[in-house]
């Protein structure tokens, strides 16, 4: 190779150029907006063809006049070309399409029922006439049957009772237990394969077609979930058994291909004891003690399922980013697949799944510059190849910040770690107004990417207005182990708040942010911690506190689900020398009184989960003390917000709040199109 020598006038405007390009290159980009993340389309429920050659997935745009997204299922060849539409209706829902075996036909669903469509595309038909709503749908492996679960259908003597409006009804009663049907492709005759007093929560048909491994629970309420158990049966409903006998929820169990073991996953330890990392456990199909594949993982599984060849494939939660590990079930012995900084999307939206005949993986990555495009990785060949190109031109149109981990020492001496959002201008020069963020769980924990909630946190629109957003994963969060998982286990508020604010004492000594313009958000259990901070200190200039608990106690009455709250508390706060001291201290209205922090309040008012009560009894305390304070409701909501006007609504809200009390300045709420 010869070296061509360049002159100092040359080489002195090269640096210049190289110097001034990204900052062109900023230039020529824009902030998000609000109405940006909106309409941002997203991806979900990627499948694979038998074959290997082609995909669908479901494609995601805002639809104002109906006040939600709308979605559409597309093809794409892996050979290359351009995607194809082949369904687009308002009532399609994107998690549950599914290839036939023999891949000549799609099945998916749509208003409540499935549909199938020729796989080399046509007009629609409908399958099911079903009369309750269907989901999960699944093809028999020789794709003359799908299974599907369905809600008994109520009694005429039931329905005549609400025709009338003689309508009282038992609380905790009034539901319909889920069965498992089948019905015929070419006749579209139904068969119940399941029926009883109790409900099918998830389910699996073996590779072969002739055995069936279900999760069965005493019925569909969330808190009856870990009262759950596998169970298996023939694939006609015959011979059902219960397979395991334990205090925990059990997730999508599975038979291996040769029928006979069951992998789930449970968030469980190696004893079957709650309230762990969630991790792998294996069983016989015959019946026995299941076996953690991990004893000391220091990680969380997401999901999982069996290969063609009896490996395991899993998503696997590292902390800030997600992996793909093959696991070998004798000995848990793993190899990692991927490797970046990265989300794995698996819960709740479904954005995993494998295909046992092509033996090839689909799945969506979420990355700091792409907010989920489809991939596939062949375990043949090791090779993962990204499919869609649907945020080709997200970094080039948008002014997107960089994302970075960060890590810091706790009060105690414990290493947290989180990740840093960085202003679209950012000059190393200078301080910025900051934006805490507290994920939801409390065990969750924020990854690179956009994240779930991403029009609920809507950090680009954040970052482009001038503030460093901070997403910290203190000590409760999946992903670090066992010890810091529990943390939260005896008392609740342990150690996360002295997590927050060492990580904000990190910023503000490493010159990142100003500490007097700082502001807290959080959803969920992020709102619990957002109630309980704002009680412990006066840091924060302004706080945002979506569905957030206030009074433990009367929460435990209020919500669907207290299995957790069990043990995270030592009992309920009624027993007998109970715990009520436990739920009362950790409950953010008992030091109320010391909050001075102007707080907005958000909750939607159908919430099981961190029922509206809540939020009152929060507004109410802060009210009475003469502390800055509003409550907006949202009408038909329930605990995640899904009707683009309130998620609007909501971050409109929040940043009018957060720019009058942080910055001293006015906000203009942006206007739906």
């Amino acid at each position: 190779m010869r070296l061509r020598l360049v002159p100092a006038a040359v080489a002195a405007a090269m640096l210049w150029l190289a110097a001034i390009l990204p900052a062109v290159h900023a230039q020529s980009r824009r902030p998000m907006s609000l109405v940006d993340i909106a309409e941002l389309p997203r991806v979900l429920d990627p499948q694979i063809s038998p074959d290997g050659h082609f995909i669908t997935y479901a494609q995601s745009h805002a639809d104002w006049k109906l006040n939600r997204p709308v979605w559409n299922l597309w093809r794409q060849d892996l050979a290359g070309g351009e995607p194809v539409r082949l369904v687009g209706h308002d009532d399609f829902i994107p998690a549950f399409t599914r290839w036939s075996p023999d891949g000549k036909t799609i099945a998916f669903e749509q208003a409540g029922q499935i549909y199938l469509l020729p796989a080399d595309g046509g007009e629609p038909r409908q399958l099911t006439k079903h009369a309750t709503g269907v989901s999960f749908p699944t093809w028999s492996p020789d794709s003359t049957a799908i299974y599907f679960l369905a809600a008994d259908a109520r009694s005429a003597e039931e329905r005549e009772r609400t025709r009338v409006r003689d309508d009282l009804y038992a609380y905790d009663e009034n539901f319909q237990q889920r069965h498992l049907w089948k019905i015929l492709v070419a006749t579209g005759a139904e068969q119940a394969i399941t029926s009883g007093n109790f409900t099918v929560a998830s389910y699996r048909v073996s590779r072969d077609g002739k055995h069936i491994a279900f999760q069965r629970a005493p019925s569909p309420l969330a808190g009856d979930a870990y009262r759950g158990e596998v169970w298996t049966m023939d694939a006609t409903g015959q011979k059902a058994r219960a397979v395991t006998s334990n205090n925990v929820e059990e997730f999508e169990p599975e038979l291996s291909p040769d029928n006979s073991q069951i992998l789930f996953v449970a968030a469980a330890n190696a004893k079957l004891e709650p309230y762990y990392n969630q991790n792998l456990f294996v069983v016989p199909a015959s019946g026995g003690i299941p076996r953690a594949l991990f004893q000391n993982f220091p990680y969380e599984i997401d999901r999982a399922m069996w290969t063609a060849r009896g490996r395991i494939i899993a998503v696997v939660n590292m902390g800030v980013h997600s992996e793909i590990l093959q696991i070998d079930p004798a000995s848990g012995a793993f190899t990692q697949l991927t490797d970046g900084a990265h989300g794995i999307p698996s819960y709740p939206a479904p954005g995993f799944s494998y295909e046992p005949r092509a033996d090839q993986l689909v799945f969506l990555l979420d990355e700091p510059t792409r907010f989920g495009d489809v991939h596939t990785l062949s375990l043949t060949t090791g090779k993962t190849t990204r499919v869609t190109s649907v945020y080709d031109t997200l970094d080039t149109t948008f002014a997107l910040p960089r994302q970075e981990r960060v890590s810091w020492k706790s009060a105690d001496g414990t290493t947290i770690e989180g990740l840093v959002f960085y202003p679209a201008d950012y000059d190393r020069s200078k301080r910025y107004p900051l934006v805490v963020q507290l994920h939801g769980g409390p065990a969750e924990s924020d990854k690179f990417g956009a994240g779930v909630g991403f029009f609920q946190s809507y950090f680009p629109v954040l970052t482009g207005k001038g503030y460093l957003v901070f997403r910290p994963n203190y000590r409760g969060s999946a992903g670090y182990g066992n010890e810091s998982y529990r943390d939260v286990v005896g008392q609740y508020f342990r150690n996360q708040p002295s997590d927050i604010l060492t990580g904000v004492d990190n910023l503000i000594a490493q010159g990142l942010v100003d500490p007097d313009q700082m502001v807290l958000m959080g959803w969920s259990a992020g709102a619990h911690l957002a109630n309980k901070l704002i009680t412990m200190t006066s840091r924060f200039k302004a706080a945002s506190s979506g569905a957030g608990a206030a009074n433990w106690i009367s929460m435990y009455a209020q919500t669907d689900d207290r299995s957790r709250r069990n043990v995270w508390f030592g009992g309920t706060p009624w027993q007998r020398n109970g715990t009520f001291d436990e739920y009362w201290n950790s409950s953010p209205l008992k030091d109320i009184a010391n909050a001075t922090t102007p707080t907005l309040l958000f909750v939607g008012d159908n919430d099981p989960r961190v029922p509206m009560a809540q939020s009152i009894e929060m507004y109410q305390a802060l009210k009475s003390l003469g502390v800055p304070t509003r409550l907006l409701i949202a009408p038909r909501e329930g605990h995640q917000w899904a009707e683009l006007r309130h998620l609007l609504a909501k971050a409109n809200a929040e940043l009018e709040w957060f720019e009058k009390y942080a910055r001293g300045r006015a906000y203009t709420s942006e206007k739906t199109p």
